[in-house]
């Protein structure tokens, strides 16, 4: 029997919500006072069952004004393309074990870490499971204080994921 026909976990509703990030930049000014300015960029969280994903995985970081986000508009086209590439079970690069980043930290150097889980397709569900803090130095992934598992229901998680694609990926990184 197909693993999700015996699964008896529920079923989680995924969402991307748009909302945005805000720091403040100090310029340097010749012969006059630093000047501080407020800057805001889009960012699009994963929600997952209404609440931000980071609040689930570990409450704690939720809050924190320098909180890790998808790679999904902000980062340049070909890096939310592979973002969502991943997401829809495409090759994972060979250093990440498998992995799928979720989550970035804002200022986009992956160096910085982030969350990454396992992914498994299906043919009814798609789960994100093993979250762990993650980093591309080769170093061990630290398990999550909270042992989560998300099953979302397949054809709904694909359309997001497409969805997705066709809003932060010009024609020419578009996923087949």
């Amino acid at each position: 029997m197909p693993a999700d026909e015996t699964m008896k976990e529920p079923i989680n509703t995924l969402a991307i919500i748009d909302d945005y990030m805000e720091w403040t930049e100090s310029k340097f000014r010749w012969f006059r006072p630093r000047l501080e300015v407020i800057r805001q960029a889009p960012i699009h969280e994963f929600y997952v069952d209404g609440a931000p994903l980071m609040s689930l995985l570990d409450p704690e970081e939720a809050d924190d004004p320098d909180r890790k986000i998808p790679t999904l508009g902000w980062a340049p086209p070909k890096e939310s393309s592979e973002q969502l590439r991943q997401l829809l079970g495409g090759t994972v690069p060979a250093d990440r074990n498998g992995r799928v980043w979720l989550l970035y930290c804002q200022c986009g150097d992956p160096g910085c870490g982030g969350v990454s889980t396992r992914i498994v397709f299906a043919s009814k569900t798609v789960t994100w499971t093993d979250f762990r803090w993650d980093n591309i130095f080769g170093d061990p992934t630290e398990p999550m204080e909270l042992d989560r598992t998300f099953v979302f229901e397949r054809t709904g998680y694909e359309k997001l994921m497409h969805d997705m694609t066709d809003r932060f990926c010009p024609r020419r990184t578009r996923l087949a």
